[in-house]
């Protein structure tokens, strides 16, 4: 470790003007955060007054469409781990939105379906999601939205 000296890079005489991001522009990977990013903003923004999170708005949208879903169809549907899953049940059956019954052919399995709570929260909260989704993508046509979600799931499903 001797004699180490800082290195030294040509560094412009003046601020830049403009940032090169050409190559991360090619990229799906960077695109696709980008958007991500900026939809997630909007979410964060309209849903904090119902205080939901997006994965839980996913879950509750799920169990609201699936009455029945078990954990593991929502863990494989979701991509979610079994222990992430619980804890996000405990917040939401700690707040009265989810229900959840033991199946009578096996009492080992549990079936979830929302509360009445959960259902009103659910009605509300789709509303948002639905206007913010479309103010979020405000610079796309309907049909590029359809296109654009199409695309896609072909990368994820």
């Amino acid at each position: 470790m001797a004699d180490m000296k800082p290195r030294q890079e040509k560094v412009p005489s003046s601020p830049l003007t403009s940032v090169d991001s050409s190559f991360l522009k090619t990229l799906v990977g960077y695109n696709t955060r980008r958007a991500t990013l900026k939809i997630l903003s909007v979410f964060t923004e309209r849903m904090d007054a119902l205080a939901l999170k997006p994965v839980e708005f996913s879950i509750l949208s799920l169990i609201g469409r699936n009455p029945g879903l078990t954990p593991s169809q929502l863990c494989a549907e979701l991509g979610l781990l079994p222990p992430n899953l619980t804890k996000m049940l405990a917040r939401l059956d700690q707040r009265d939105l989810v229900e959840r019954q033991v199946q009578a052919a096996d009492k080992r399995a549990v079936c979830l379906s929302l509360s009445p709570s959960g259902q009103a929260l659910l009605k509300e909260a789709e509303a948002r999601v639905a206007s913010l989704e479309i103010d979020a993508t405000s610079a796309l046509t309907p049909k590029q939205r359809e296109t654009l979600i199409t695309l896609l799931q072909k990368i994820y499903g």
